[in-house]
């Protein structure tokens, strides 16, 4: 971890119509980092990301990636310069195969020519995809769509990959192992941002986080002082 920033966002303000619902979030991811938002429902947490990621146009503030703001932009355009979003709930395309919804998300221009050696490595990381990669995505367990919309976010070759409560729906074996791939993610070079309910197994997997409560930022920090915290584990982890 260089310590180099790679996502920064400044006093983010963010409405659906009238209601506003982010009241002016500022963070910072660097390099090589995996960084928790944590939270209860309602406190904005999916909201910074969609705004991050372009699916929702800012009220006010700023979003910086790599240098440049990106605030704005178009989501397509986003992607192309190397932000990468799995959403709640998946979003995998159910009558396709594991294989082919892998292969549409290497469509950006950046990711193209390097898509075949990407699958390969997106099968490697995660083996039970090559086991079904000609099963169709509607079929999978829980936690395998899990995996393949992962797979096919880091299909376009993302240097910063954002995670909307990737352990919805999970086991807790399952959870575990999930939280377990995104650290090997972040050992293989890519920057990642996880937005999750589960409190303590984003704590104890993060490096560092930040804590959301009424669209503002409550407390952040490394992720195991936060966890160590009496009134974090409390209000948020349930200790």
């Amino acid at each position: 971890m260089n310590g180099a920033p790679v996502l920064e966002l400044r006093d983010l303000q963010v409405a659906y119509g009238d209601q506003r619902v982010v009241w002016g979030v500022s963070l910072e991811v660097r390099d090589g980092e995996v960084v928790a938002v944590i939270g209860p429902n309602g406190a904005g947490k999916t909201t910074t990301l969609l705004a991050t990621a372009g699916l929702l146009r800012p009220l006010a503030g700023q979003v910086t990636f790599l240098g440049a703001r990106i605030d704005g932009l178009p989501p397509h355009t986003i992607v192309d310069r190397g932000l990468a979003l799995v959403p709640e709930g998946r979003r995998l395309f159910g009558a396709m195969t594991v294989r082919e919804n892998l292969l549409l998300g290497g469509y950006p221009a950046r990711a193209r020519r390097d898509r075949a050696a990407t699958l390969a490595e997106v099968m490697d990381l995660f083996p039970v995809l090559a086991a079904r990669a000609h099963q169709r995505a509607g079929t999978l367990s829980g936690g395998e769509q899990q995996m393949l919309a992962i797979g096919r976010a880091l299909m376009a070759r993302p240097r910063l990959l954002l995670l909307d409560e990737p352990s919805l729906g999970l086991a807790p074996r399952l959870v575990r192992r999930v939280f377990e791939l995104v650290r090997e993610i972040a050992a293989r070079g890519v920057t990642v941002v996880v937005v999750e309910q589960n409190a303590f197994q984003a704590l104890e997997h993060a490096d560092r986080a930040y804590v959301l409560s009424g669209g503002r930022v409550a407390a952040s920090g490394p992720a195991r002082e936060l966890l160590a915290r009496d009134e974090i584990r409390r209000t948020y982890v349930g200790l």
